[in-house]
């Protein structure tokens, strides 16, 4: 997916990555399903994309999931984006200020969850881009 992405990118992104540092942001889970699923799959794709990438993924906590959602199955738009709102928040800022975060989520369907993620990333971003990558 990496490759495939580096491959497709245009040259103002290329302009963008070479003037701003990207770094790899999956989307977290809360705690209580990473403990019952053992692992993230988001990040595990972004690890992998950072391995191809060389690009810095930011630390397991750097952003969370503060608030338990219900899941996005079967749920309008509309309801998608209420159920997300203020579920995200930065806990590192440093890590994501002046540079392009990248989000990498396992599925994207509406977008809900990557624009409230996006939201809480674009007042630190530099510039206020934010480059998705997901998995359909």
């Amino acid at each position: 997916m990496a490759d495939a992405y580096l491959n497709q990118m245009d040259s103002e992104q290329e302009r963008l990555f070479e003037q701003f540092d990207p770094i790899i942001v999956p989307v977290p889970l809360h705690r209580s399903k990473l403990r019952k699923r053992g692992y993230n799959q988001a990040r595990a794709i972004g690890e992998g994309f950072a391995k191809v990438t060389h690009w810095e993924i930011i630390e397991p906590n750097g952003v969370q999931r503060v608030r338990k959602t219900k899941t996005q199955t079967g749920l309008s738009a509309e309801k998608r984006t209420g159920n997300l709102r203020n579920a995200f928040q930065l806990k590192n800022s440093a890590a994501v200020k002046d540079r392009i975060p990248v989000l990498i989520d396992d599925v994207f369907t509406t977008g809900a969850t990557t624009f409230e993620l996006a939201g809480v990333l674009i007042p630190y971003s530099k510039p206020s881009v934010i480059v998705t990558v997901a998995k359909a």
